[in-house]
């Protein structure tokens, strides 16, 4: 998980409440502690939740345990027909029990689980109500980790929130100067020549309001200006001959 910058105390926290359940479920078992069942991200658009979910399962398959890992996107889920969208679901936490230990991320988990109300469409209804029922029989599953995130929190069923579902939250700040320095660090490591530590944090400091992937498509975009300044004639159409 070395490849998230600006999120060390959710670090932390995700390997005491998810990595090592799923990877030392005996002494969990032995001392009678329950680890939770679900943990939910949420924060604005591209401050890494997905890469997080992600990297938290590569970060358990390390070694010779291999954790299964499950991703979907909220709307992706959804379907037409009648009765389709709930048969998936039960299919997917079936397999995710067959394969266990293992992790289901629903990124978008909004647009599964939408806030019930007296106008929403039976067919939400339904989703939701099969979701809740799932996430009830995770204990009887083994070791089962759902991971859901949301750029609106208030717009998810409130039911999904509750301890013995999601039990923990985690959310995802906007970075702060130091924290955008760290993740310009990890995406500009592999530079040559390297960027100073000064050059940096002035691109940290100037950069206000970025989230993860924002600095990610900076990077991306000095990347190629460096590349149409050192290789004018790429951007004329030159060909690869006279590159060299």
């Amino acid at each position: 998980m070395e490849s998230i910058g600006g999120l060390d105390a959710h670090i932390k926290s995700l390997k005491e409440s998810v990595f090592l359940p799923l990877t030392y479920p005996e002494i969990f078992s032995k001392l009678g502690i329950k680890a939770p069942g679900g943990v939910l991200f949420h924060g604005p658009p591209g401050t890494g939740k997905t890469m997080m979910a992600r990297a938290l399962a590569n970060s358990c398959s390390q070694g010779s345990q291999k954790i299964s890992f499950f991703m979907r996107k909220g709307a992706d889920c959804l379907s037409k027909y009648h009765g389709e969208a709930e048969r998936q679901l039960r299919l997917l936490f079936a397999e995710a029990a067959r394969l266990q230990p293992s992790i289901i991320f629903f990124d978008e988990i909004d647009g599964l689980a939408p806030v019930r109300s007296s106008r929403q469409d039976q067919i939400h209804s339904s989703i939701v109500s099969t979701l809740l029922a799932l996430m009830d029989g995770l204990d009887k599953r083994g070791m089962v980790v759902l991971i859901g995130a949301t750029n609106r929190p208030d717009a998810v069923d409130p039911a999904l929130r509750r301890p013995g579902r999601f039990d923990r939250e985690f959310y995802f700040p906007l970075p702060d100067a130091a924290a955008r320095a760290k993740i310009l660090e990890i995406y500009t490591k592999d530079w040559k020549p390297p960027l100073s530590k000064k050059c940096i944090e002035q691109a940290a400091n100037a950069c206000v309001g970025f989230g993860g992937a924002d600095l990610k498509a900076l990077c991306t975009e000095a990347g190629i200006r460096a590349l149409r300044r050192t290789f004018p004639q790429v951007r004329g159409g030159g060909t690869a001959s006279k590159m060299r």
